[in-house]
Formats: C-alpha cells, sequence, structure tokens
C-alpha cells in the first residue's frame, strides 16, 4: 500500500527515502517531522531521536532493490517498505 509523507508524519515514523538515481539505490535519512537528518540521526528541527527502520520509496526500482534487500539481509530483517504516493 503506498504511504504520503502525510501518513508518515501523523504516525510519528522516521523513515529513510529511497530513489533508484544514476544506477545505485541512494537511502537519505528523514525525521518524522520531515527534516533531513545528519549522520546521528537526532532531528535539529524537533530533538527526537529518530530509528529510521522505515523505506519510503519513491520509485518502482527503489523499492524492488529494497525488498530483496530485507529479505536477504538479516541486517535489515526488523525493516518495511513501501511506494511513496506523492
Amino acid at each position: 500500500m503506498p504511504v504520503t509523507f502525510e501518513l508518515l508524519k501523523s504516525r510519528k515514523q522516521d523513515y529513510l527515502l529511497a530513489q533508484w538515481q544514476n544506477g545505485e539505490l541512494v537511502l537519505e535519512p528523514f525525521c518524522f517531522c520531515g527534516n533531513a537528518l545528519d549522520e546521528d540521526y537526532s532531528c535539529n528541527s524537533c530533538g527526537h531521536e529518530c530509528d529510521c527502520t522505515f523505506v519510503a520509496c519513491k520509485d518502482p526500482e527503489a523499492l524492488s532493490i529494497v525488498e530483496r534487500l530485507i529479505q536477504s539481509n538479516p541486517n535489515f530483517k526488523n525493516y518495511n517498505a513501501s511506494l511513496l504516493d506523492g
């Protein structure tokens, strides 16, 4: 089921924004409030300590790769992914 930024915010769901770009998967971490995160995953905007185990995929290619990663890599077993709507 596709997700929206509004739905992620209402669920207070931190996320990784995934997209297929120039032949590779690019993942960017975001706080549920919409603020991009630095490598420490602490939000400079709202102060939330983020846990990005949800992947919002901007395109079907990214979703396909992320789903394979979740299924095949034990480090990602607790992750979920969905296509981003909008």
